[in-house]
This record gives C-alpha cells, structure tokens and sequence, in this order.
C-alpha cells in the first residue's frame, strides 16, 4: 500500500488556493488541506471549493469540518457544496473541535458538540439525498437540489469520537499520535466497527512538524515545546509524535506510519509566504523518493 502525502495550506494572508493548492499538485504532492475555524483563517469550505476548481488531481482535504459552530442543516449545505466542486477527490472530515472561544462567537455550546455532532452524522444523508430528513429540535427539512454524499473521515482521539467512527465513518482521521498508538487505535477501531456490522476504518493522520533541508540539532525539542505551549499539553508525550528534520529524517518517520497502516498523510506546520513553498518542496522530495 502507498501512502499519499498531502499538506496544509497557508494560512490567511496569503493566496492559498489559487497559488499553493496548484503548486503543491505540480510537485506531485496528493492532497491539500485545510482546517475549519471561525476565530481564524480563511473560510475553510470556500477556501477548498477554489483550490479544487484549480486543480485537477490532489485530494481535497477538510480536516475537520466542525458541524456544531453551524446550524446543522446549514453545515451539511456547505459539505454537500464542497462534494459537489471537489467529487471523489474529497476528504471529509468531521469532528467536535476543542473548547476554544469560536463557540462563544458562534453563540453555541461547546458541551453540546459532541450530541451536536453525532445527529448531524446521523441526518446526513438524507439531507445530502434531497429527502425530508428529521433533525433533532427543528422537525422535517428538505435541502435542494441533491449532492453526492461523499465518504466521511471522523476526526478525533477520544473513546466517544472512536465509536462515532466505527458508527458513521468509512475513515478515521487522527493526530498527535506516534505509530504505536495508531496500530493501537485501528485495532480498537476495527473492534468497534465489526460490533456495528460495519468495515475496519481506513486510517489518515494529521502530522505536526517542521522540515528542513540540513540537520538541526535541537528542532525537534524546540518544535515540541511550542507545540505544547499552544495546545496546553506536556512537551515529552508531544515528542513521541512531532515529525522534524531533513527529506532523510521524516522519511524514517513516515515509514513507521505507513507500517503502522496509515493511508494518507496530511503534514501541518509550514509556515506561509515563502516559507511554506520550500517545505511543500522537501515534503514533495520524500513523496518522490520514500514512498512512492
């Protein structure tokens, strides 16, 4: 099995979609990818739909879509729009996202996002067919015309977001997990999923990281404690899945990855400006040299 390589795009400021996305297809790069915030960055599915009509190849990667900062039937609009521009190229991922401050401006709950989640999974497709679809406390809706429903990646590490896989998910889509937690997860994952009656989950994986061109002593150390400090969790744990270094190094690293079943790769961490063109280059040289 060949695992694909595909990375993020900038972030605001910068001509993401109709400069990088291209790019990083002329490289040889698989997919694009884009998260989905309120508080910043561009707006994810808009942003998706453009780098898609300049495109023809790379995945379209929505990593995750956060249904619960919208009204719900609003938020399947928007993924069913998105399958529309993107077809069989995109891949939907789907989560509860954090506790952070865009549920206040969005006027939701944070502590509902996971129920919030779970019916927007379960209306999806009839809302995606153009059929009168209940949705919990609004009654019947009907969206026209149809979309194609597209396969959804859950996103998420928890034990609910595992069994919301197993239930809902053709794909599991995680992070910040090293090679020997994702062999354990897909084993957990294929457990849950033969309890619903339902296939094994084909596994993607977000991965944090920093690349560079000659070695740098320190990166990976450095590369952790600001992961950490961002997201408020301990720097050690955060070293055991921070991918750093040269073309050289990654590889090794991804290698243990594809092992461990992992069929798509989604790399975050480069920078924007120029910056974010010589990584998409290094990140290409590993596509074309590894694994391949």
């Amino acid at each position: 099995m060949t695992t694909e390589i595909g990375i993020f795009l900038p972030q605001s400021g910068f001509p993401a979609a109709t400069g990088a996305a291209p790019y990083a297809e002329k490289i040889g790069l698989d997919g694009v990818w884009k998260g989905d915030h309120l508080d910043h960055g561009v707006h994810s599915t808009l942003e998706l739909a453009v780098a898609a009509a300049v495109t023809e190849r790379v995945d379209i990667g929505l990593a995750v879509l956060l249904p619960a900062l919208r009204p719900l039937a609003w938020a399947a609009r928007e993924l069913g729009s998105l399958a529309r521009f993107a077809g069989p190229r995109l891949v939907a991922g789907v989560g509860v996202g954090g506790a952070t401050d865009e549920w206040r401006m969005a006027g939701a709950s944070p502590s509902d996002r996971g129920r919030a989640t779970d019916e927007f999974l379960r209306a999806l497709p009839g809302l995606l067919g153009g059929k009168p679809t209940e949705v919990a406390g609004i009654g019947d809706v009907t969206l026209t015309p149809s979309a194609p429903m597209p396969p959804i990646w859950v996103g998420g590490g928890s034990a609910a977001a595992l069994r919301r896989t197993a239930r809902y998910g053709a794909g599991w889509l995680g992070a910040m997990q090293s090679p020997d937690q994702v062999r354990e997860t897909r084993a957990r994952l294929a457990e849950l999923a033969d309890g619903e009656g339902r296939p094994a989950p084909r596994i993607a994986m977000v991965i944090h990281g920093s690349l560079v061109a000659k070695p740098a002593p320190g990166l990976r150390d450095r590369y952790a404690g600001q992961l950490a400090a961002n997201y408020g969790i301990d720097a050690e744990a955060v070293r055991d899945f921070v991918v750093t270094g040269t073309p050289a190094e990654v590889s090794a690293r991804f290698a243990e990855y594809a092992d461990a079943g992992v069929e798509k790769l989604a790399f975050v961490g480069a920078p924007g400006g120029d910056g974010w063109y010589r990584a998409a280059d290094l990140l290409a040289e590993i596509r074309r040299s590894v694994l391949s």
